[in-house]
């Protein structure tokens, strides 16, 4: 078990690179672009220790032979010339480097955020209703911030400190190969020490990220439920829970911190080592006449490349463990496969006539576990308005959900026009199927937008009268700014009727043949209610309906009413049948009737 959970918080690098590799190899010409450009600002950066290292020979020549001023500025005056052209054009080319680096990043950044918001938009509805939402969001953040650093810092700091030290060894070979051997003696010791720590600090950074992700979730759930949390009295109890998450956090990357502060201080030490090193073997170099001085100090400035270059590659390398780190978090949810997939060579279907048939439909959430609909069995006919019944639990939403294919049967299958719904293309089943539900979460936006959200190209005619139907027109138009008024996140200024009734625009604005309707009027009191039922008579003309209700003064107008208990249809009629015979709707009728409804 141990073993297990080990391998579980180690990195699967070879997976995370296969996520993100499509999205780096979108953009592969302009990456390959950056390369000459990063190459001529490494030559640039290892030129001025050459310059300055030639000025210095010229000086000890220009002493060495009594030279006049005059004559010692006329001979390091052209490379004077040369060091200041060399900082400029340094400085322009590093310039560009940096703005193509970071539009690389954007670029790049663009392409892996599409890919991954329509994966997690693809992923089954059973996902959205297990994981916390401020789970999902802290993944999204975190890949998103993962990605564009390993673009922005990985590649432009990596790949421009990579070609800077190879230049920077290339050109100290050619000038005195001993000198190079010596400057280099340094650079193994720092990073076998980097490369320990990492393997060390990558499983508890792999922690962290679970640690982070439980206090999104847990701020995520106090912001969507702050009424509950402020009704309780619960503040300071939801800040002490946050703080206990915070510091798991804390003393995790505390951990982690202890470790990169041993390398930090490693490598200065090493450097501060192989700095007294090389200028020791220059100095004996020089002594013996092997050397000169001017290259001494071109090779102590070449150092500050050599190990400045290697700091700053392994400077990135906690950033970048969290950052792979956080796209190894993501990995599960990537590579799910949804169950809910599209056929082969899905059929299209843009307009139906609403002929829909349960053929035999069993359904459990997990295999091996007890079913929730089992042999439903029923033939509902285009322009029939149907109503199922039950107590909580019969398996009534389960059914209803199936319609858009937010679950597909275990067993058996449901024919839409004579076709099975698997078959059909999932736009064209959804468009055709228009689907409100008991709590309906509105978008930040206006009243407006919430309800065109299914047509984004509606007239505000359209809206208007989708709005009248749904009996939400005069509330609105009470509201200051009308159909311009923001609802809040989640709709959370506006009542559950309110929600329910623009919910209901919104579907009746999309005009689809085939209506579902769970409890979508649970909200509402009762004489909005009847006045809305009144309304819907009129929209349930000419199209199939499935209303899914408690109240049932609701229902008592459907075609025929199904009655479900246990995942079962235990009996069917129409309300005048049904209240005549035993059974459970005329139980649910009398109590009702008798005032609890």
């Amino acid at each position: 078990m141990a073993k297990e959970e080990k391998k579980k918080d180690n990195i699967n690098y070879r997976g995370v690179w296969e996520m993100i590799a499509p999205s780096y190899f979108s953009r592969k010409f302009f990456i390959l672009a950056l390369v000459p450009v990063a190459l001529l600002s490494a030559v640039f950066g290892i030129g001025e220790p050459f310059i300055y290292g030639n000025i210095i020979d010229r000086l000890v020549t220009s002493v060495e032979n009594n030279f006049d001023v005059s004559q010692t500025v006329d001979s390091v005056f052209p490379l004077l010339i040369i060091w200041a052209a060399l900082v400029v054009l340094a400085t322009i080319v590093s310039a560009i480097y940096s703005f193509f680096s970071w539009k690389l990043a954007n670029l790049v950044l663009a392409h892996f955020i599409r890919r991954l918001f329509d994966r997690l938009l693809g992923m089954d509805m059973k996902v959205f209703e297990e994981e916390h939402s401020g789970d999902l969001l802290e993944k999204f953040n975190r890949a998103w911030d993962a990605v564009w650093w390993i673009t922005e810092f990985g590649i432009h700091q990596v790949m421009g400190m990579t070609f800077v030290f190879f230049g920077a060894v290339g050109f100290g070979f050619y000038i005195d190969w001993r000198l190079g051997l010596v400057a280099l003696i340094p650079i193994p010791f720092v990073f076998i020490v980097s490369f320990f720590n990492l393997r060390l600090s990558e499983k508890h950074q792999n922690v962290n990220r679970k640690f982070w992700e439980r206090i999104g979730a847990h701020v995520g759930d106090s912001f969507a439920n702050v009424t509950t949390v402020k009704n309780a009295a619960a503040e300071e109890r939801s800040v002490t829970k946050l703080m206990r998450y915070y510091f798991q956090a804390y003393k995790n990357q505390m951990r982690i911190d202890k470790g990169w502060a041993v390398v930090d201080a490693t490598q200065g030490g090493v450097y501060v080592g192989g700095r007294l090193l090389l200028f020791v073997s220059g100095v004996y170099l020089v002594a013996s006449g092997a050397t000169t001085i001017g290259v001494v100090v071109m090779f102590l400035g070449l150092a500050g490349r050599y190990y400045g270059s290697v700091q700053q590659i392994l400077a990135q390398a906690p950033h970048g463990l969290k950052s792979m780190s956080s796209l190894n978090r993501l990995l599960r949810l990537w590579n799910s496969i949804p169950v809910i997939q599209e056929a082969e060579k899905p059929i299209s279907m843009k307009k139906v006539s609403g002929d829909i048939v349960f053929d035999d439909v069993s359904f459990t959430y997990k295999q091996g576990q007890k079913h929730v609909l089992r042999d439903i069995s029923y033939h509902i006919k285009p322009g029939q308005t149907i109503a199922l019944v039950g107590s909580s639990g019969a398996g009534k939403s389960t059914l209803a959900k199936m319609l858009p294919r937010f679950y597909d049967p275990t067993e058996g299958a449901i024919l839409l026009d004579g076709v099975d719904m698997r078959q059909i293309s999932l736009k064209d089943l959804r468009r055709n199927i228009g689907f409100v539900m008991q709590e309906n979460l509105l978008f930040h936006d206006t009243i407006f937008k919430n309800i065109a959200f299914v047509r984004p190209g509606a007239s505000k005619r359209a809206v208007v009268q989708a709005a009248k139907r749904a009996q939400v027109h005069d509330f609105i138009m009470s509201t200051p700014q009308g159909y311009g008024t923001q609802v809040g996140e989640r709709g959370v200024k506006l009542s559950g009727g309110q929600k329910q009734r623009i919910a209901l625009a919104r579907i009746l604005l999309a005009d689809p043949p085939v209506l579902v309707l769970d409890e979508a009027t649970s909200a509402l009191d009762s004489k909005t209610e009847h006045d809305l039922q009144a309304a819907l008579l009129e929209v349930f003309k000419d199209r199939t309906t499935i209303v899914i209700a408690h109240r049932l003064s609701t229902v008592i107008h459907a075609d025929v009413i199904l009655v479900m208990e246990k995942g079962r249809i235990v009996d069917m009629g129409k309300h005048n049948q049904l209240i005549k015979k035993p059974g459970l709707y005329k139980e649910y009728w009398q109590i009702q009737a008798g005032g609890y409804v």
